[in-house]
């Protein structure tokens, strides 16, 4: 025989033991300034608790805030309908960002065990187009701002996110070594890596140096977000040539597989490989060993090499 067992709530989640079926889990909130509060207590958690990087924690907070808004209560099966739901109308990296922001919050969270089942959607493969280095070079030459030209010209050269290069700090750069370590990673989402640049992205921070001397703090590339942008669309508008951020960082892919580096080093240039792998090379004969693996691709954007 069965022994009752008492309803159990807490932080507005109210959980109901059945016999023979998983708890019916309801979590409640009294008025959409109840979800925004509880929110903001969501944001210290992600960041102190599960060391979630500052944009991590921001896009979760926007897929919470759009999903919880205007509810007053949220089950298993309202999860289950949103997701469905948004198979039908996004990407499939879109869905499996969702679910990653329903897992720190539900489950890490709220300590709510409904979210465990969930599997992220895996993307088919796709052939990628080649990225023409004719076109990289022609938009490069396109951009009238001396430092979004420069942001760009590392963004090919060393196959860093936009991110990265973006919060670059002076001292994340060895100039005799053209190295660049970024100190922006914290969070568990994304690896640090240890990335080069070439000789037409030193010219370029040469030219850059003069200007940045003059500003005050420690960023390299003091540029606002909307500043970016607009400089960027710009070239594009003038270039004729439709490439994002993210595409120079995949041209430095390809071009590095073309010239056979290893796809080891590749990752290790663009922080795919894991914190251990990145930790045997952390040391002087490491950094020059990948610098010299680095060299031997020859990476030219403005210059094209005639062997391409």
């Amino acid at each position: 025989m069965l022994k009752p067992t008492a309803l159990s709530s807490c932080a507005g989640t109210l959980v109901v033991p059945r016999a023979g079926f998983e708890p019916a889990t309801t979590l409640s909130f009294s008025d959409n300034k109840q979800i925004l509060k509880d929110l903001e207590d969501f944001r210290l958690f992600a960041k102190a608790k599960l060391n979630f990087s500052q944009g991590t924690v921001y896009h979760y907070m926007s897929k919470l805030r759009t999903f919880l808004l205007n509810r007053t209560t949220v089950t298993d099966r309202d999860v289950q309908c949103y997701i469905e739901k948004k198979k039908q109308e996004c990407c499939l990296d879109y869905i499996s960002n969702i679910i990653s922001a329903f897992k720190a919050y539900f489950r890490d969270y709220k300590g709510l065990s409904f979210m465990n089942g969930y599997k992220h959607p895996s993307s088919p493969l796709k052939m990628k187009e080649e990225i023409e280095p004719e076109k990289v070079k022609t938009f490069i030459l396109a951009i009238d701002n001396p430092m979004l030209k420069c942001i760009a010209l590392l963004l090919a050269t060393s196959g860093l996110r936009k991110n990265e290069v973006l919060s670059l700090a002076k001292g994340d750069i060895d100039r005799e070594l053209h190295c660049i370590v970024p100190n922006c990673h914290s969070g568990e989402t994304k690896h640090s890596c240890l990335s080069f640049y070439n000789d037409e992205a030193e010219d370029c921070l040469s030219e850059h140096e003069t200007t940045v001397r003059r500003m005050q703090g420690m960023k390299l590339f003091p540029i606002g977000h909307e500043t970016f942008l607009r400089a960027w669309n710009k070239a594009r508008e003038k270039s004729g040539i439709r490439l994002k951020p993210k595409d120079l960082r995949d041209y430095f892919s390809q071009e590095m597989g073309k010239a056979l580096i290893p796809d080891r080093y590749i990752d290790i240039f663009q922080g795919r490989a894991p914190r251990s792998i990145l930790a045997k090379h952390y040391n002087p004969h490491g950094i020059r060993m990948l610098r010299e693996i680095y060299d031997k691709a020859n990476l030219k954007v403005l210059k094209m090499n005639r062997a391409k």
